[in-house]
């Protein structure tokens, strides 16, 4: 057999297990939904778009609430690939097929072929999650990668708030992933139901430069976060910091 041959198969393999373990996922979401109300408020958004999502959890579901409210069930997100675990990793490569890391070795590399594909799928009609706060979401600031997918691709930037969800806990991050599976999904029964709120679009600019149309959009992205996180949980919004004018 051809190395050409056996690499293509290799790959149709990795995606029928993909797959596999995405209707998993989707089937997950449904008993999700007959467990806690998920309630869309706003306009329903139609895709392409990018869905920039408040993360105010750490084992959670927050893909999973805006996926139900929105009814992207095609939809993916952009995942962290710096999960403990060969199988978490490979479940979120399942469930969410975009990844970056923070690894600075592989960052150059991977990251900027993540965002190109992102941004095909995007062009192609696509919906796609992203949290600006990213994993490390206690630091309390936000990263420009939703809008800059937005800008790219020329589609509409979705601010996302959700209410009554499971706050972020730091404890639940060391658990292995079925037990901290097992607490998010206890903690979020017990919510009863939860708000996804669906912000008017943010709409790239071709007229401007690209980075400052990111920054414009940052800058309203982060007005509407704080306006979400003061109302559903009393506290101050992340911030956006544009790492050239800061530094």
């Amino acid at each position: 057999m051809s190395s050409g041959l056996a690499s293509r198969l290799k790959a149709l393999g990795l995606r029928v297990a993909q797959e596999f373990f995405w209707g998993w996922y989707i089937l997950f979401l449904l008993l999700l939904a007959g467990l806690v109300r998920i309630r869309c408020e706003g306009h329903r958004p139609r895709p392409p778009c990018v869905l920039a999502v408040t993360h105010v959890s750490g084992y959670g579901f927050d893909p999973l609430f805006v996926t139900w409210a929105s009814r992207h069930f095609r939809g993916f997100a952009l995942y962290s690939m710096d999960r403990p675990g060969r199988m978490a990793r490979f479940l979120a490569q399942s469930f969410w097929r975009f990844g970056v890391t923070q690894d600075p070795e592989r960052k150059k590399e991977i990251n900027p072929k993540t965002l190109e594909a992102a941004t095909q799928f995007l062009k192609r009609g696509g919906s796609l999650q992203v949290f600006p706060e990213g994993e490390r979401l206690w630091e309390r600031r936000l990263y420009a990668g939703a809008a800059l997918l937005a800008r790219r691709a020329q589609v509409p930037l979705i601010p996302v708030g959700l209410e009554n969800a499971p706050t972020y806990e730091p404890e639940a991050l060391g658990l292995p992933v079925w037990r901290g599976v097992l607490r998010a999904l206890r903690k979020t029964v017990q919510k009863r139901w939860i708000g996804v709120h669906f912000a008017p679009p943010i709409w790239p600019d071709p007229s401007l430069p690209e980075e400052d149309d990111v920054d414009r959009m940052m800058r309203e992205l982060e007005r509407v976060f704080d306006a979400f996180y003061r109302k559903f949980y009393g506290i101050p919004g992340p911030v956006w910091i544009n790492p050239k004018r800061a530094g």
